[in-house]
């Protein structure tokens, strides 16, 4: 072994970073945008990503306590209301996730909250970030599957965040009143596109 391969970064491809991190390119691309993922261009400008960079990250998430700002993201937990907080550690789902499944839910909420905030904020980036919603929506339609919800629960349950999403645009965020009607259809777009993905997925595996 020489010098110069125990020095040398071990760069990964876009595919082989998927692989890794067990997501999709436009998951990857979402997260690397966020500054949550550095990323290196070559001059032809294809993405590499260090695999300790990967490594770094997928242990960083790991670590995480186990609570509702763990399951949905921060910027999805600072969007609930507190009274909604409080029914969602109420429900029994919540109470019966073992941390496994916690871990797995919590990347793939975050994900859909980060792509949520990029799909608000307009311009290039809203396609990729319906992309990545509508990815994260098959995955949550495995997991919730895994859960052995009712197609019922599964409709409620997700219906329950939508709606306190909604809420908390419409009364709670300091926006003109124009502004917050456009936000709020762009979020019924948004999530009923991901709810289909999810029901889709769903009824796949049910």
């Amino acid at each position: 072994m020489t010098a110069r391969s125990v020095t040398e970064p071990s760069w990964l491809t876009v595919s082989r970073a998927c692989q890794m991190l067990g997501v999709d390119a436009s998951t990857l691309r979402l997260w690397t945008d966020a500054g949550r993922i550095p990323v290196f261009r070559t001059p032809g400008g294809h993405r590499r990503y260090r695999e300790e960079h990967l490594t770094g990250f997928l242990h960083s998430q790991q670590q995480k306590r186990h609570g509702l700002a763990d399951v949905m993201g921060d910027r999805g937990a600072r969007l609930i209301p507190g009274t909604s907080r409080r029914r969602i550690r109420e429900q029994q789902w919540y109470a019966d996730l073992d941390p496994k499944a916690a871990d797995t839910m919590r990347l793939t909420c975050r994900t859909l909250m980060d792509a949520l905030t990029t799909y608000l904020s307009g311009g290039r980036g809203r396609r990729a970030a319906l992309a990545a919603g509508e990815d994260a929506g098959r995955a949550l339609g495995l997991q919730v599957a895994a859960l052995r919800f009712s197609p019922a629960e599964a409709t409620r349950t997700f219906l329950f965040f939508k709606g306190s999403i909604t809420q908390s645009v419409s009364s709670r965020l300091p926006l003109p009143s124009e502004r917050r009607v456009r936000s709020i259809r762009h979020i019924d777009l948004f999530l009923d596109r991901v709810m289909v993905q999810m029901m889709a997925v769903y009824e796949q595996t049910g």
